[in-house]
């Protein structure tokens, strides 16, 4: 029986985390069989693939780290024509996967992202942060997908698997915004949207680890190399974070 969509989660020491995310697929109230949960592991010493066993319905590991990398062979073997890329750190709201797919109903829809809130509960500044952090790169999203450049994280997207093929899938050279660049890709070819409906929990831990101002400065100064100088960003490999 053929899947109507297939989740592609890349990682890499996710042994505290994969659980919880793979729990909330199982969870989704969708059509018995019709999910297939692809984990393409980066040769983790830890327990993230034996955990991922209990979930997953393939466990693919690569010997090289790269997340773009992940993501491609993952896409590359997956059954489904709707591909949803998540993060291993990211929960699924109920309903999420049924909103998500019935936007592909359209055939001019190319690329969907949900909608992204903060996962741990923190003191009332960090509760705030969070809020006006999602809140603020949930808008960004949707404004840039409405006037036709998406700037749209992997957090939770999904794309159709011939979109994906045509436009080369993900920049392998690129340790970060290489999301961005691919969203881009994809607003070129067809019509690319955020739900409200579909709503994802993700982790601040690497804005924990790195510090609020710190966190933006790495991003944005990446991204305006990557995408206003065209130059390859200055990191060349985006440091694993584990949860804290």
């Amino acid at each position: 029986m053929t899947s109507l969509i297939s989740i592609i989660i890349p990682t890499y020491c996710e042994e505290k985390n994969i659980e919880w995310c793979l729990k909330s697929i199982k969870k989704q109230k969708f059509e018995k069989g019709k999910i297939e949960i692809v984990v393409v592991d980066s040769n983790s010493p830890d327990n993230t693939r034996k955990i991922a066993k209990k979930f997953a319905d393939k466990i693919i590991n690569i010997k090289s780290r790269g997340v773009s990398k992940a993501r491609n062979f993952g896409a590359h073997i997956a059954r489904s024509e709707i591909l949803l890329f998540l993060d291993a750190d990211t929960i699924l709201a109920p309903g999420f996967i049924t909103e998500i797919y019935e936007r592909f109903s359209e055939s001019n829809i190319v690329c969907v992202s949900g909608t992204v809130a903060g996962l741990e509960k923190q003191g009332i500044v960090d509760d705030l942060f969070k809020f006006f952090h999602y809140n603020l790169m949930n808008k960004i999203a949707a404004l840039s997908a409405y006037l036709g450049f998406p700037f749209f994280p992997t957090v939770c997207c999904a794309c159709r698997k011939t979109i994906f093929h045509k436009v080369g899938g993900f920049d392998e050279g690129l340790a970060i915004a290489e999301d961005i660049v691919f969203s881009l890709k994809m607003g070129k070819i067809g019509k690319c949207l955020v739900t409200k409906g579909a709503k994802a929990y993700t982790s601040l831990r690497r804005v924990k680890k790195n510090g609020r101002i710190n966190n933006y400065f790495i991003y944005f100064k990446n991204y305006f190399r990557v995408l206003i100088l065209n130059k390859k960003p200055w990191i060349n490999d985006f440091p694993h974070v584990q949860e804290i």
